[in-house]
């Protein structure tokens, strides 16, 4: 791929460098022509042709990641105190002789006073 251009461009400075010369060898701007380059790059091309290929049904730069991060990100945020999922990290449940209740309503203001104590919303 790129690393083989690069890494014919570093052998042939390096090359340039350890040759004990009288005479100062030719800049690498002389040494790298057109020809020299559009060759190195076909090379490469061909090497990684079948790598460049999409491998998941023709989405390539799909942003699957960057989606799957943004919603995780938005998810973990502390809620408005005032808003509709105050209690998000406080649940709003009682434990009555085992049997677990959930608080709707009016029962729910103690839960939303211990996370406004708690800091479990903003």
């Amino acid at each position: 791929m790129k690393t083989s251009l690069f890494a014919g461009i570093l052998f042939a400075v390096i090359d340039a460098a350890a040759e004990p010369s009288a005479r100062a060898a030719p800049p690498l701007r002389e040494r790298l022509t057109d020809e020299l380059i559009a060759s190195a790059v076909r090379a490469t091309l061909a090497e990684d042709g079948a790598q460049a290929a999409p491998a998941r049904g023709g989405t390539a730069l799909s942003g699957d990641r960057y989606r799957n991060f943004s919603r995780a990100f938005t998810e973990s945020k502390k809620p408005s105190c005032l808003g509709a999922d105050a209690l998000k990290f406080q649940p709003a449940q009682y434990d009555i002789k085992g049997w677990r209740v959930d608080a709707k309503e009016l029962m729910a203001l103690p839960f939303w006073a211990a996370a406004i104590a708690r800091g479990r919303c903003n």
